[in-house]
Formats: structure tokens, sequence, C-alpha cells
């Protein structure tokens, strides 16, 4: 059987498999991902849930900024 190890980026937490520990999507250094979500990383690899929140999160912001008028 052969071990995949999955990796999740420090920066923008975007979850991979790969050797190499430099993120795909930006570049940035990572971590072991099971070690940062445990058993949930499988399903996270799938939804990439916490990319995803984080965009959502950043987005938002700036919507709110809009409705404030601090563009």
């Amino acid at each position: 059987m052969k071990w995949v190890t999955l990796r999740v980026c420090a920066s923008c937490e975007w979850i991979f498999s790969n050797n190499d520990p430099t993120c795909p999507k930006c570049g940035f250094g990572s971590y072991g991902a099971h070690r940062v979500y445990g058993r949930d990383v499988y399903r996270y690899k799938k939804t990439q849930k916490p990319w995803k929140d984080k965009k959502m999160e950043k987005y938002l912001g700036k919507l709110e900024d809009n409705i404030r008028g601090r563009t």
C-alpha cells in the first residue's frame, strides 16, 4: 500500500497531496494536514472547506466595507 501525504498550505489553507511541501496554489510552505485537521482532512481534501471558508470570509469583509461605504 502506498501512503499519500496530505499537506495544508500555511497561508491559503489549500489541501494537497504532493512530495513537494510548496503549495501549488500560492507557492507558500505547508504543514502535514493530518496534524492540523485530524481525520476531517480526508473530507476537506474533497471539499477544500478551510480554503473556501477563508476566501469567503475575506470576500464577506469586502462586501461589508462596500455596504458601509469604505471602498
